[in-house]
């Protein structure tokens, strides 16, 4: 998380380097071999009948490996009843460009495909991406992006969030979730019971 600091004065940021980890649900969105993988999983009992939560995916292989393999992958990985994907213990990805099924990936969301998605954030030479703290350290990034699924409320769903260096173990790429933005819809009430009462 350190590496995420600004300004951008890299165009190649890179920490870790460990081949080792991978993830298979990253493996079949990317399509090919997953390195480094960052994986947080828990459980969760909803209170209403939807979860939330906005993201910005970043990426220090923009632009210049758009489309070249190295199409770092991440995604949100959700499990429990009700829902049938084809991930892992039948979860779906709801980390999804905005009315699509496509997962956000830097070939999915870029300057050309889904622009209106996508933040340029130099190239690390370039001011004022290099000169302020203001700017990340990665060289293009998504808008925020709300991540969001039906649920059950009361029962008990699993998440996984995941992400990984695809091809290789350089050039990192991260994802930031706001802060206390996981939440689930409330239940509504039914005022013509309610009233009927």
């Amino acid at each position: 998380a350190t590496l995420a600091y600004g300004p951008n004065t890299l165009d190649n940021a890179t920490q870790g380097g460990y081949t080792g980890n991978s993830d298979p649900d990253l493996g079949s969105i990317a399509g090919t071999s997953v390195f480094d993988a960052a994986v947080l999983e828990f459980d969760f009992v909803p209170t209403g009948g939807g979860i939330s939560f906005n993201f910005v995916f970043a990426s220090e292989e923009y632009l210049e490996f758009v489309n070249t393999g190295f199409n770092d992958a991440f995604g949100f990985f959700l499990s429990g009843p009700g829902i049938s994907g084809p991930y892992a213990n039948n979860a779906v990805n709801i980390a999804l460009v905005p009315g699509t099924s496509t997962p956000v990936t830097i070939d999915n969301v870029n300057n050309i495909s889904n622009a209106a998605f996508y933040v340029d954030n130099g190239d690390g030479f370039s001011a004022p991406y290099n000169s302020s703290v203001d700017y990340v350290q990665y060289d293009g990034l998504t808008v925020s992006i709300t991540a969001s699924h039906a649920v059950q409320c009361g029962q008990t769903y699993h998440i996984k969030l995941a992400i990984g260096d695809v091809s290789d173990e350089i050039y990192d790429s991260a994802v930031f979730l706001q802060a206390g933005a996981f939440t689930s819809t409330p239940p509504m009430l039914n005022l013509t019971q309610d009233l009927a009462l």
